[in-house]
């Protein structure tokens, strides 16, 4: 199933998101209910906080030692510790989660995103860990013309 997040997200794609997923590869527990919804807000609101500059939403997303790691166009391995502070924003894509596997205290969703600007859509990886109690994302990875 692909779901598109939106500014606000309406209350069907809340109830079909929590149980999305590969079952198989999942604890079939109450915990698994809340880490689903846990994982999906915190999804959430790394996107609102992209699409926004919202340092509240990215602090609330996003472990302030992880780190983008992508290959750039020359074949160079690339990364960057994320800027948890920093008010930049990027408007110019929708993002649709492809799926979400939790295990235990670690989590892997798959995202495709349109940009305005190409025809191409990007493909990125996210890594989020329970730390502290919390779900966060510690790694976002990418790449371009990815065939899912």
């Amino acid at each position: 199933m692909v779901y598109a997040f939106t500014r606000s997200l309406p209350v069907a794609f809340v109830a079909l998101a929590l149980f999305a997923g590969t079952a198989s590869a999942q604890k079939s527990s109450a915990n698994d209910f809340s880490d689903r919804k846990a994982v999906l807000e915190t999804i959430e609101n790394f996107y609102i906080g992209d699409h926004t500059g919202s340092t509240e939403h990215k602090k609330l997303s996003m472990h302030p030692e992880g780190a983008y790691r992508y290959v750039d166009k020359s074949g160079k391995y690339r990364e960057s510790r994320f800027r948890v502070d920093s008010d930049d924003s990027d408007d110019q894509y929708t993002e649709e989660l492809l799926g979400v596997d939790i295990f235990e205290n670690v989590a892997l969703a798959r995202l495709r995103l349109e940009q305005n600007s190409r025809d191409v859509p990007e493909y990125k990886l996210m890594t989020l860990h329970r730390v502290e109690g919390k779900w966060l994302i510690t790694s976002i990875s990418w790449g371009f013309g990815v065939t899912p």
